[in-house]
């Protein structure tokens, strides 16, 4: 009985279980779900993740050099979500980079003042700025472009510094070689302007298409400025000429990019020569990028040479003919000089004869003086000859006398006797 009643309970059970496992979810779906909840609950953590690495990406990328930029590629390469931490590394990175910094450094502020502490009557007070006035051109935009490495005719502001500027000792200076001030030379013939220059690098010529007043002015190891110079030939009315020129104007222009050589020239060649005229040429010195040369002192001598020259379609026959012109005055002064040296010669010699009392005629002629020379030379020779000829009959002379002398003593002596014997005899005495 006990039996059959629980076997009878469990018969209902049954049915009732198949039912409640029917219900059962299975364990793949219990663990998708699980882990959707884990990816729901999570979500934070694997940002987080991402930012990190995205964090480590951007501090490699610095720690190799490379732009904060390229940090913050790196970083958005790496999560999307680590944007905001990459931007702050890159924001960070500018100030480790002077150069590519865009925050004014302080320590390159400068600060001087209007310049008129105590004033001075006839000086302008300067403008002052507390940030070196970096952002002086903001004030003409977009009315005044920026240069921005382009040479704007209608003007624009260049926010680029001047730069390094050299010491006195360095200051350079210009001087033509050829043609020289107040040359003349031929029209339509092509020929060369020289320079000499000093104190400069020349020889750095950028782009003036992109890059004109781009750089600052800078100096080489000696502490020149780094540069190069331009040769320009504009007309004028003439040499005593005191119009004005029209800067716009100028028949020739040359921006010369080789260096000097080793005794400091440049040249230039005016391939097609020049037009008759009247002509002024100068030069302009100037940095890398085409400003001019910046001094250190505002009193100092020109950097710059200018000359004045003549083309002329005649000027090789205007050569010839001052050529011909010089050779006749010099043949006149030849002439002029020989006929002084012929009456100066002239009035010698008549003085000497008239001194003499010869009453020789004088000389009329610078060959006539020098055969009277001749012939004195020659009297004086035959003079000298016949003095010592005379000088030894003299001698010859003087030993004959002696001899004669000689004799005539004895002749003397042999007389006394002859005029004591005959005195004797008139007394009769003889003497032996």
């Amino acid at each position: 009985m006990k039996f059959s009643s629980s076997f009878s309970a469990l018969l209902v059970v049954l049915p009732l279980m198949a039912n409640v496992s029917g219900l059962a979810v299975p364990e793949g779906t219990l663990a998708a779900r699980r882990g959707g909840q884990q990816g729901q609950g999570g979500g934070q953590a694997a940002q987080q993740a991402a930012a990190a690495k995205a964090a480590a990406a951007a501090a490699a990328a610095k720690a190799k050099g490379t732009t904060a930029a390229a940090a913050t590629t790196a970083a958005t390469g790496a999560a999307s979500t680590a944007a905001p931490p990459a931007a702050a590394a890159a924001s960070g990175g500018n100030s480790g980079d002077l150069q590519s910094s865009t925050t004014l450094s302080p320590t390159v502020i400068q600060t001087t003042d209007n310049g008129q502490n105590p004033p001075v009557a006839g000086q302008a007070a300067a403008l002052v700025s507390t940030n070196n006035f970096i952002n002086f051109c903001s004030t003409g935009l977009p009315q005044v472009p920026l240069t921005n490495g382009l040479q704007i005719t209608s003007g624009s502001c260049n926010p680029t510094p001047i730069g390094n500027i050299p010491s006195t000792a360095n200051m350079p200076s210009s001087k033509f070689q050829s043609p020289k001030n107040g040359d003349t030379i031929a029209a339509n013939t092509p020929f060369n302007i020289t320079v000499q220059v000093q104190k400069i690098q020349l020889g750095t010529f950028t782009n003036a298409a992109k890059t004109y007043y781009a750089n600052p002015q800078t100096l080489n190891a000696q502490g020149a400025i780094i540069g190069h110079t331009h040769i320009v030939v504009e007309a004028v009315d003439s040499l005593a000429s005191t119009a004005l020129t029209d800067s716009t104007k100028f028949l020739f222009f040359k921006g010369i990019d080789g260096g000097q050589d080793a005794q400091g020239n440049v040249a230039a060649t005016v391939a097609a020569g020049l037009p008759a005229g009247t002509y002024r040429v100068g030069t302009i010195l100037s940095s890398s990028t085409h400003q001019p040369v910046i001094m250190p002192v505002a009193q100092h001598g020109l950097v710059d040479d200018v000359i004045y020259m003549t083309v002329s379609d005649n000027a090789a026959a205007a050569g010839a003919a001052a050529a011909g012109a010089g050779a006749a005055a010099a043949g006149t002064g030849a002439a002029a000089a020989t006929g002084a040296a012929a009456a100066t010669a002239a009035k010698g010699a008549a003085a000497g004869a008239a001194a003499a009392g010869t009453g020789a005629a004088a000389a009329t002629g610078a060959a006539a003086a020098t055969a009277s020379k001749g012939a004195a030379a020659a009297t004086a020779a035959k003079g000298a000859a016949a003095a010592t000829a005379a000088k030894g009959a003299a001698a010859k002379g003087a030993a004959a006398a002696t001899a004669a002398k000689g004799n005539a003593a004895k002749g003397a002596k042999g007389g006394r006797k002859v005029r004591r014997f005959i005195s004797l005899s008139v007394f009769g005495l003889t003497l032996c």
